[in-house]
């Protein structure tokens, strides 16, 4: 039985850890929560990289 609650313990626990670190990279938009944002050739750009105007 104990054995029983330990593994139902992980699996709820990396259930919640998945979810919160989901939700994370949710907030932080389409392009910012991209593992490969620096290597990436699509439309996205952060500030730094549109140019101010006058």
């Amino acid at each position: 039985m104990i054995v029983n609650i330990f593994i139902g313990g992980v699996i709820f626990g990396y259930a919640s850890w998945s979810l919160v670190k989901f939700i994370k990279k949710s907030k932080q938009g389409k392009c910012a929560g991209c593992s490969t944002k620096n290597s990436c050739s699509s439309s996205c750009h952060s500030i730094s990289d549109v140019p101010l105007k006058k």
